[in-house]
């Protein structure tokens, strides 16, 4: 990934963790075949391309609020009662979820 883009994207993120988290988070869509929000050439990474999309504003993201990570879990656990045999890790208040939201 080119240094320059990195350093573009970090200050629009504002944390590094969460930056790593979103560019690992496209780069798994782009590698299955998701379409890029800019333009690209054959040469162009697909972490290049997540770091391009968070520059242009192509991707915005938010923390989940207490409700929705709360939601979510309970959502997790009944899945893993109905589908599972063994139950699912306990949510901690130290747990972070970030969800990416592309915007078109």
């Amino acid at each position: 990934m080119k240094v320059e883009l990195i350093e573009k994207a970090a200050e629009i993120v504002g944390d590094n963790q969460l930056l790593v988290n979103i560019v690992s988070k496209r780069v798994q869509q782009l590698n299955r075949g998701a379409d890029p929000f800019v333009p690209t050439t054959p040469e162009t990474g697909t972490g290049d391309i997540a770091l391009m999309e968070i520059i242009e504003g192509k991707i915005v993201w938010h923390e989940m609020t207490e409700e929705e990570r709360l939601s979510k879990a309970e959502a997790e656990d009944l899945f893993d009662e109905l589908f599972s045999d063994s139950p699912s890790a306990p949510v901690t208040e130290d747990d972070r979820t970030i969800t990416a939201t592309i915007e078109l």
